[in-house]
């Protein structure tokens, strides 16, 4: 397994009486394999980190990597963004597509009926390419009250029927991917390059990262899902990331399989404003994700330079 960056330290809050027990540099996770599942955000892709050769190039090439390799790639989509020529290939190549929401809304912003509204509009969008089985959260918000959430959740559930697609590894590619798309239009080629260059070594941080939390929390391998974003970034480097994935003992199987794991059924115990692991949210629920913060710290000061002085 590659080295984290920096201690690893997790506070934990007990699940008896809110006790705080501090968790630091604990050992790498078992070289044993472990299931994965790979999922994408906000299709039909992030135009604004698009490549030049635009969403459906980028798409036709990010598919290619992952059909080469049998990956059971899900990509959800935010389904009042257009984009069915990209919709389509998804489709074509045998992935499946899930509702990520109808406009990407946070549910710690608007009312719930509107964030709602959008759920269903979506749900009823994908019909047209597959039935809609699962539900990505939009930044991974599920509600900042238990009204919220637990209202949120019987909806989704219940109206709609439709699967959580909980993400256990977190991680920070999409801002790696705007800090590369950023350099790149600044025509820092070497900041650009450097920035390429810590894409992989981070998920598979991220990865190992997610892998330690749940034998910390449970003592065992449990199945991971990677989030990932459609991005320039990510179409660039889908399959030398497959490949370390696969490497580091991950067997790619799909969001069914990985979902049927029992982590996946214990309650969720979280109740508060940040977009998380599901491993962070049941008990003894982690109450500091310094991996995250730190490693976002870290990357930032080093590839996204201070604005110009006045």
């Amino acid at each position: 397994m590659v080295s984290l960056r920096g201690a690893l330290w997790v506070t934990l809050l007990a699940a008896c009486g809110g006790q705080h027990v501090v968790v630091s540099e604990p050992a790498a996770p078992p070289a044993a394999g472990f299931l994965l599942s790979v999922t994408y955000d906000d299709l039909p892709f992030q135009e604004a980190l698009a490549p030049a050769d635009g969403a459906l190039g980028g798409t036709s090439r990010l598919l290619a990597a992952l059909t080469a390799r049998s990956i059971p790639a899900v990509g959800f989509v935010n389904c009042d963004r257009g984009g069915d020529e990209v919709l389509r290939l998804w489709r074509a190549a045998g992935l499946e597509l899930g509702n990520h929401q109808a406009n990407h809304d946070n549910l710690n912003r608007v009312p719930l009926e509107t964030w709602l509204d959008g759920a269903r509009r979506c749900h009823e969008a994908l019909k047209v390419y597959n039935p809609p089985r699962f539900f990505r959260y939009p930044y991974l918000f599920q509600g900042k009250t238990v009204e919220v959430r637990d209202a949120a959740y019987a909806a989704l559930r219940g109206e709609l029927g439709q699967t959580i697609a909980h993400v256990t590894i977190d991680n920070h590619e999409w801002r790696l991917a705007q800090l590369y798309s950023e350099a790149l239009a600044a025509g820092d080629v070497a900041r650009a390059e450097a920035v390429r260059g810590e894409y992989i070594p981070h998920l598979l941080a991220a990865t190992e990262n997610a892998r330690t939390v749940a034998q910390k929390k449970l003592g065992r391998e449990v199945a991971q899902v990677l989030l990932l974003h459609a991005n320039a970034l990510s179409v660039e480097l889908a399959g030398p990331l497959m490949d370390a994935l696969a490497a580091e003992g991950a067997r790619f199987v799909p969001l069914e399989q990985a979902l049927a794991d029992p982590v996946f059924t214990l309650p969720d115990a979280y109740v508060g404003p940040a977009g998380i692991s599901w491993l962070y949210r049941f008990e003894p629920v982690v109450s500091a994700w310094t991996w995250e913060d730190e490693t976002w710290t870290d990357l930032e000061a080093r590839y996204n330079p201070p604005p110009p002085p006045p």
